[in-house]
C-alpha cells in the first residue's frame, strides 16, 4: 500500500502499517459504480482456506464494491476455524482494529449491516461456529447495527453471546481506537455484557424498543400485499397464528399464499412440517406456480423461470420429514436447527393432529393440548419466528337442508379451547363453491396495533394457485370477475432489500 489510502488507514483510520500487511490488505485504482470513475481503494480479500473467494473495493468515501457473481463469505473466516471463542464486527476495518489490539479471533460480516439478511453465514454455522463457547458481538450502535446484533443472537444463541457497548461519542470499534488507544480498546472489548438472564426482564431491557415506540410509534407488521386481508391484520415474528377450516375448505394453501408472500415481501425464510403435503415434490411445485404465477408444466412455464423459482425457495423453504420420530419435541428440535442454520423466521405446521401424540395417563387431552401449545408459543418467542398452526375442527353439523357446514370458529378446533385461549392470531378458512368464492375470517389479533376481527374475500386461481381480493358474493350479488395475477413475483415483485448488494454505500 502506498500513497492516499495508506495515510487513510494509517493516519485517519490508526490501522498499524504490520497489520494491513499481515492481512493482505492491497491499495488499488478500480472502477466504481457509484462515482462512475476509477478510485482509489483499499482491497479487502475475502479468503477461505486460503483460497480468494472475494474482495471488497472500498473508498475513503465510504462507496463500495464487491466481485459480481462472487460468494459472499464472513472476512477473515480462516482466523475462528477451530477456535473456541471469536469476535464478530460489523466492517472490516472494526475487524482490523479488534486484530490491531491483539484480538485475533475476529470476523466482519460481509455486506455491513445491509439488512438482518444472514444467508451468508448458513453453511458456516456448523463448520466455524457450533464449536464456540463465547462469541462477542462488537456491532455498531446505531438501528441497522442493533438490528445485526439481535439477528446474530437469534442465530447463535443467547446463552454463548456477549454484546460490547462502545459509551458516549463512539458506535464503533474504529471510533473507540481513535478516541482512545488500542489496550483500551482491548480493555473494553473484553468487558462484554452477557446477554441479559433469560426470564427475568426489567423497562431498561426494553430500553431501544422503547424508545422506537416513543419516537416512531408502534411498529407496523409485516403485510402481505393482499389488501384486503392487509387492512385486517398484519404479522409480527415471536407470536402463533392458529388457522382453522372443515375439510376441503383450503386452509393449507392459504397458508401457503401467506407463507409465499411473507417471503416475497419480507424475506422470511419458511420452515414446513407438513407430512400431509407429500411427496414432497407435489408440495414444491404447487410453491413454484404460485411464486412465478404459471402452471409448473414446459408447455405454461418456460424452463429458465422454473429454474429460477427452484433455486430461489431451495435457499428459502425447508421440509421437516424425519423418517420416524414426529413427536413434537423432535419436530421443535429440527426446526431450532433451522433458524440456526438457514436463518427460518416463519414455521408452518400443518396439521396439528399429524403429530405422534403421548398424552400421559396423569394429563386430560385439554390439559395437553394446553401443554404443549404453550411450548409452540415459547418456541415463538425464543427463536423469533411466526408459527402457523393449522388445525381441524371437531365434525360439525349442517343445517337441516343446507348442503354446506357452518362456518367453525377457533373454539370448535378438537380437542381444547386452548387453540382460541392461547393463540396470538386466529383466522378461519371457508370455501364456498355455490358462490365461487373464498371466506378468511380473521377471529382473533392479540394486539390491535396489529389488527382486528373482520372478514375478507377471495378468488382461488386453479391456474396458478393464487388468491385474488374480491368483493363478497352473494346470492343478491354477483361482482365482477377479479383481474387475475399471473405476474413473475421473483422477477416484478420481489423487494431490492432481499437481494444481496454487490456494490453500494457503507454506513
Amino acid at each position: 500500500m502506498n500513497g492516499e489510502m495508506m495515510e487513510y488507514m494509517v493516519g485517519r483510520r490508526g490501522i498499524p502499517m504490520d497489520v494491513l500487511t499481515r492481512m493482505k490488505i492491497e491499495e488499488r485504482m478500480e472502477f466504481l459504480p457509484q462515482t462512475g470513475k476509477e478510485e482509489a481503494c483499499i482491497c479487502f480479500p475475502y479468503l477461505e482456506d486460503g483460497v480468494m473467494k472475494n474482495m471488497k473495493f472500498r473508498d475513503a468515501a465510504k462507496h463500495f464494491k464487491m466481485v459480481k457473481g462472487a460468494e459472499l463469505i464472513p472476512w477473515n473466516i480462516d482466523a475462528i476455524k477451530g477456535k473456541e471463542k471469536c469476535y464478530i464486527t460489523e466492517g472490516e476495518i472494526d475487524a482490523l482494529s479488534l486484530i490491531a489490539a491483539g484480538l485475533e479471533e475476529v470476523v466482519s460480516v460481509p455486506n455491513g449491516a445491509g439488512g438482518a439478511n444472514l444467508q451468508w453465514l448458513d453453511r458456516f454455522v456448523e463448520s466455524h461456529f457450533d464449536d464456540k463457547t463465547e462469541i462477542i458481538l462488537a456491532m455498531d450502535t446505531d438501528k441497522r447495527g442493533v438490528e445485526l446484533r439481535d439477528e446474530l443472537v437469534r442465530r447463535l444463541g443467547a446463552d454463548r453471546c456477549k454484546v460490547v457497548a462502545w459509551g458516549e461519542g463512539c458506535k464503533d470499534a474504529n471510533e473507540y481506537l481513535l478516541k482512545y488507544d488500542l489496550p483500551r480498546l482491548r480493555q473494553q472489548v473484553e468487558q462484554a455484557a452477557e446477554i441479559p438472564l433469560e426470564g427475568v426482564f426489567c423497562p431498561m431491557d426494553e430500553w431501544d424498543t422503547l424508545m422506537d415506540i416513543y419516537y416512531n410509534g408502534m411498529p407496523e407488521g409485516a403485510d402481505t400485499g393482499l389488501e384486503n386481508l392487509d387492512r385486517l391484520i398484519k404479522f409480527e415474528r415471536g407470536f402463533v397464528l392458529t388457522v382453522t377450516g372443515v375439510p376441503g375448505s383450503g386452509k393449507s394453501e392459504f397458508v401457503d399464499e401467506i407463507a409465499m408472500r411473507l417471503l416475497l415481501r419480507h424475506d422470511w425464510k419458511v420452515g414446513y412440517f407438513s407430512p400431509e403435503n407429500t411427496p414432497l415434490a407435489y408440495h414444491y411445485r404447487k410453491l413454484i406456480r404460485r411464486v412465478v404465477g404459471k402452471r409448473f408444466e414446459h408447455e405454461g412455464m418456460p424452463l429458465p423461470e422454473a429454474g429460477q423459482a427452484i433455486r430461489y425457495l431451495a435457499q428459502s423453504v425447508f421440509s421437516i420429514m424425519p423418517k420416524e420420530d414426529f413427536s413434537v419435541e423432535s419436530i421443535l428440535r429440527i426446526a431450532a436447527q433451522l433458524v440456526s442454520r438457514k436463518g427460518v423466521k416463519v414455521l408452518v405446521v400443518d396439521p396439528f393432529n399429524r403429530f405422534e401424540h403421548q398424552i400421559p395417563d396423569w394429563e386430560t387431552e385439554t390439559q395437553y393440548i394446553s401443554r404443549i401449545f404453550d411450548e409452540f408459543s415459547n418456541f415463538a418467542v425464543k427463536h423469533k419466528v411466526l408459527l402457523i398452526l393449522v388445525a381441524h375442527p371437531t365434525k360439525l353439523r349442517r343445517e337441516p337442508g343446507s348442503k354446506r357446514w357452518p362456518v367453525p370458529t377457533l373454539y370448535d378446533i378438537n380437542g381444547s379451547a386452548a387453540f382460541f385461549n392461547k393463540t396470538d392470531y386466529g383466522m378461519v378458512i371457508d370455501r364456498n363453491d355455490e358462490l365461487g368464492q373464498v371466506l378468511v375470517r380473521v377471529a382473533k389479533v392479540r394486539f390491535d396495533h396489529l389488527g382486528g376481527p373482520g372478514d375478507a374475500f377471495f378468488a382461488f386461481s386453479t391456474y396458478n394457485g393464487r388468491y385474488t381480493p374480491t368483493e363478497e358474493r352473494t346470492l343478491d350479488h354477483n361482482p365482477p370477475e377479479p383481474k387475475w395475477d399471473r405476474t413473475n413475483f421473483l422477477t416484478e415483485k420481489l423487494k431490492p432489500g432481499q437481494q444481496e448488494l454487490e456494490y453500494g454505500k457503507e454506513g
